[in-house]
């Protein structure tokens, strides 16, 4: 038989409600969530960090670790400073230079 059976799995089920929860988290796939909410809608986001999710709990099973954030940490700052990049060349494209803005001494 090919193609998707009629109605849905309990894990993909659990997943899916694990996704909708980490909207007002502030872990990585709160952030993660967030994102793809902005780009795919409630519905796309929830099912893309369903899936992150499982793909998650699929390489913990499958490889007998536990889960460390820490891994998630340096993704996240790989992914601003390629967003830095791309903002300072967007600017220097169009004629702008970009430059930080100093945080003030309380």
């Amino acid at each position: 038989m090919a193609g998707s059976t009629k109605g849905q799995k309990p894990a993909g089920h659990i997943f899916r409600l694990a996704a909708f929860s980490l909207h007002h988290s502030p872990t990585p796939l709160g952030n993660y969530l967030r994102r793809m909410k902005t780009k795919l809608g409630p519905k796309g986001a929830t099912m893309a960090t369903a899936h992150k999710i499982a793909v998650i709990f699929y390489a913990m099973v499958k490889n007998q670790v536990e889960y460390d954030e820490t891994l998630w940490a340096a993704r996240d700052a790989q992914r601003e400073k390629r967003l830095e990049t791309k903002l300072k060349r967007q600017a220097t494209r169009m004629g702008y230079k970009l430059v930080p803005i100093e945080p003030k001494a309380a």
